[in-house]
């Protein structure tokens, strides 16, 4: 059984760093300001075969990819999951950085990854934008991170995949979003972005506007005042809803403790 510290580097590596693509994507000003960036970025940890990932700068727009890169422009080398951990959750963990002196791309990718601290619970943006553009971030970091938990093996999750058959969890919020959402098949996992449309979910978590989903996300209110105050309707089982709410839970249990 893999043990949580490799779960949550997973996570960070699989769920976490691919949010970069979005904030170069999603803002006009980040677009321009990364546009004729080419460079390799790696992130790995020293001695393990798959925590590793890769930001392949093509114009500015990261492509994201898992596999080692023989020769990268610059490599931030942790020596542990438990080092890459703290240092994407904003702690104190300073990795091995390979290319240290290739200032003019470490000038660039810092700033990126200081941006994902958006995702935080002490980030509170006031721009509206902003506060639209933190919620679509947790919704496609639980969706993925869910699914990566998964896929690493956390033996009290994949149990409760594999007792489930081809369904959907969404995460809403209204009135016009963001949207993620999570397909469970008989112990597979696939996150996704956007509203899913093929057939109605099993569980949809459907949060009254922004402000109420930063509440919820953040655990600025629990569940139990969430759904009392309206902020947040669970619609499908609530059984599994609870479920699911634990080990949302859980991950961020994970981050807090790292």
């Amino acid at each position: 059984m893999p043990d949580d510290k490799y779960v949550l580097a997973r996570i960070m590596l699989r769920a976490a760093i691919p949010l970069a693509k979005v904030l170069v994507e999603d803002d006009p000003k980040m677009r321009e300001k990364y546009r004729g960036f080419n460079s390799v970025v790696q992130f790995e940890v020293k001695g393990s075969e798959d925590l590793v990932a890769v930001m392949n700068f093509v114009d500015g727009i990261p492509e994201l990819g898992f596999e080692r890169h023989e020769n990268p422009d610059v490599n931030f080398v942790f020596k542990n999951a438990g080092q890459l951990n703290k240092f994407f959750a904003g702690k104190i963990a300073m990795p091995k950085i390979k290319g240290m002196l290739k200032l003019g791309i470490l000038l660039k990718v810092v700033p990126l990854l200081l941006g994902l601290t958006l995702l935080l619970p002490s980030k509170k943006p006031k721009d509206p934008a902003k506060r639209k553009l933190k919620v679509k971030l947790l919704f496609y970091m639980l969706s993925s991170a869910l699914s990566q938990m998964n896929k690493a093996g956390d033996e009290e999750f994949k149990s409760f995949t594999e007792k489930m058959p081809d369904r959907i969890i969404q995460w809403t919020c209204l009135p016009d979003g963001p949207y993620a959402y999570l397909r469970i098949k008989r112990g597979k996992t696939k996150a996704g972005r956007g509203l899913y449309t093929r057939r109605k979910p099993f569980i949809d978590m459907q949060f009254r506007d922004v402000d109420s989903a930063i509440k919820v996300l953040t655990n600025e209110v629990d569940l139990i005042i969430a759904v009392k105050e309206g902020y947040l309707t669970q619609i499908g089982s609530p059984e599994y809803g609870a479920k699911l709410g634990s080990y949302m839970l859980k991950i961020d249990q994970w981050i807090r403790e790292s």
